[in-house]
């Protein structure tokens, strides 16, 4: 009985993490700084690093895991701490930047502490503008309190039989998803109560107002305590809608998510053919190199046991201090590893590709990809990590025919910045067979209306300056 797991958790409150509260005022500032976090609002919780900074009841923690939620998003980093503590927020952040676990998290805590008020009395609501959206948001809700007690969730959307929406309120219902016009038409009919919610999260405000559901919001709010948290969530929170939003918010932490920096822009990329065993005599050459040699360098590898081996080696012949990071390490030695990246103890970072935070919030200006990564997305996010925040850095690559499968992305990808190839790549019969196919491809009358990953951003900016 998966339902029991929730019964033994401690009542759960949001207290900061001793490593979060050991941090100097100006690493907070340049950690917001570098995620592109902007805040403002009187007494404003930092942000964690790592979901385990929560110190969430094991349940949840273990549903966060589950679900593939492995490292916090800058704006979960910020909006996590500010909502658990029970604060108002207006945050506005990108699609896909992560905000609706943002909100979610606070609901379910929320929810967690009060017992279920009867039925057809949630302590949560959750207003979304569209049907679609709703869904969503409920499987994720759904995937979140997997094995906590007493944790139904309602979802009321118009489009779908009213019936089964009025038949699943008799059971005692924490969470309720909505859109508001069906919300409404139930609470018209008084099949349900707003008079017990502590929690309310108004999810794409702008749109919500741009769709003229400004009025039904105002009249569902009318139904809900006056005592109650608010979360609002957008991707832009404009001038008219700001007016609203704060209407109805009080003394709220605003966040904001900005762009991220558009990886590789300000990055020089050097490819080197370098074979298997010579890699690490490679390296060791670029590490003595004073003009290329600016600590901390990261050197991506692409195994666990790569990682450790090679920091060993570092470590012996360079006599650097070298730390590797992988998904293996505990969660003490990740803080041990987060503090010393964040106090400049280490040289040399030896890490697999999927680090958490913790390198985003460094300044490397030096990143060795000693093994190629298996995709271009990644190639261009691990040699993004080179220059942040605007500083130029350096990427150097190693190449060989292992990596013959990317090697005509390479050349489309790397060749436009001007940095110069390998004549190895360059007189591959891979790349040149590749090549001969792409001919063929774009010769099958498509011309160049094929649209490929490479050329996709081409088509967009002449889109763009054809708008200007």
């Amino acid at each position: 009985n998966t339902g029991g797991v929730g019964v033994n958790e401690p009542c759960y409150s949001y207290k900061e993490d001793p490593f979060i509260s050991g941090l100097a005022d100006e690493q907070v500032e340049r950690i917001k700084l570098e995620l592109g976090i902007k805040t403002e609002g009187k007494d404003i919780a930092r942000p964690i690093i790592e979901f385990e900074h929560c110190g969430f009841p094991s349940t949840l923690y273990g549903n966060l895991k589950k679900a593939g939620y492995e490292a916090p998003t800058p704006v979960q980093m910020q909006m996590l701490p500010v909502g658990l503590t029970g604060r108002d927020v207006i945050a506005s952040a990108d699609t896909g930047s992560g905000k609706t676990v943002a909100f979610l998290l606070p609901v379910v805590v929320k929810a967690l502490q009060k017992p279920a008020e009867g039925v057809c009395s949630p302590v949560a609501l959750i207003l979304t503008p569209t049907r679609e959206l709703a869904i969503q948001i409920e499987k994720q809700a759904k995937e979140l309190v997997m094995g906590l007690t007493n944790m139904r969730t309602a979802l009321l959307v118009g489009g779908m039989p009213l019936p089964p929406q009025l038949h699943r309120l008799k059971s005692s219902i924490k969470i309720v998803i909505a859109t508001p016009g069906r919300l409404i038409e139930i609470l018209d009919q008084k099949a349900l109560q707003l008079d017990k919610v502590k929690i309310v999260v108004v999810d794409e405000v702008d749109t919500m107002l741009k769709m003229g559901f400004q009025q039904q919001v105002l009249e569902v709010l009318e139904q809900v305590p006056k005592k109650h948290q608010s979360l609002l969530a957008s991707a832009t929170i404009p001038a008219g809608t700001e007016e609203l939003a704060s209407r109805l918010v009080r003394d709220p932490v605003r966040i904001a998510v900005g762009e991220k920096n558009q990886p590789c822009a300000n990055v020089r990329q050097i490819l080197l053919w370098v074979e298997e065993p010579s890699k690490k005599k490679k390296l060791f050459e670029i590490l003595n190199d004073s003009k290329l040699y600016q600590p901390p360098v990261v050197v991506f590898v692409d195994c666990k046991l790569g990682a450790d081996l090679l920091c060993e080696a570092v470590a012996k012949v360079t006599g650097l201090t070298t730390v590797a990071v992988h998904s293996d390490k505990n969660q003490m030695e990740r803080n041990r590893i987060l503090k010393g990246l964040l106090d400049g103890d280490f040289e040399v970072v030896v890490s697999t590709g999927v680090l958490g935070r913790g390198l985003d919030l460094v300044n490397v200006r030096l990143v060795v990809n000693f093994d190629m990564p298996n995709t271009m997305d990644e190639y261009v996010h691990q040699v993004g990590r080179a220059g942040r925040l605007g500083h130029r850095g350096t990427a150097i690559t190693f190449l060989n025919n292992n990596n013959k499968w990317l090697f005509l992305e390479v050349v489309n990808r790397v060749r436009p910045t001007g940095s110069i190839l390998p004549p190895q790549l360059l007189n591959s019969p891979h790349l040149h067979e590749q090549q001969r196919r792409e001919k063929q491809k774009n010769k099958t009358g498509l011309g160049d209306a094929l649209v490929t990953t490479n050329n996709l951003l081409d088509i967009i900016k002449k889109h763009d300056r054809r708008k200007k």
